[in-house]
């Protein structure tokens, strides 16, 4: 993307000593945000390592939380009313499904934190990437102002 051209007339205006001092200043800024990038970008694949089991946990969770869940309504409750065995095989059942529904929760929670957290990541380095483009266009124009 081209400057503005009132913004080229300012920077040709400067001198080639100040615009070579000024390209040196951006070429040491654009090595820091590669750098920042590099580092983001780690960051982001860490992130995504970390992300794959929990994927995978939410996935065999629902699975396993939808099969608890048809197994426990396969008994009429008028029939286990009748039968305390089965009603006591019922409360258990419930509680178990409420334990495991509450870890599971805590899967889910944490994968979105992630799945977040990647969000916040990808931005970051189109931010990065966008200003590094900005300083390349600045320094395309300084080298237009020392043709």
């Amino acid at each position: 993307m081209a400057l503005n051209p009132c913004v080229k007339q300012i920077l040709c205006a400067l001198g080639e000593a100040t615009l070579g001092a000024l390209n040196t200043l951006l070429q040491a800024q654009i090595a820091i945000i590669d750098a920042e990038i590099a580092s983001v970008a780690a960051q982001l694949a860490v992130v995504d390592i970390l992300t794959i089991p929990l994927e995978i946990a939410r996935d065999v969770g629902q699975n396993a939380l939808n099969s608890a869940q048809q197994v426990a309504s396969l008994v009429p409750l008028n029939f286990i009313a009748g039968c305390a065995d089965l009603g006591d095989l019922n409360v258990n059942l419930s509680r178990l499904l409420a334990n495991a529904s509450a870890d599971f929760n805590d899967i889910i929670n944490d994968l979105n934190r992630k799945l977040s957290l990647r969000e916040e990541l990808n931005a970051l380095i189109l931010e990065l990437q966008a200003i590094r483009e900005q300083f390349g266009d600045i320094q395309l124009t300084i080298a237009e102002c020392n043709a």
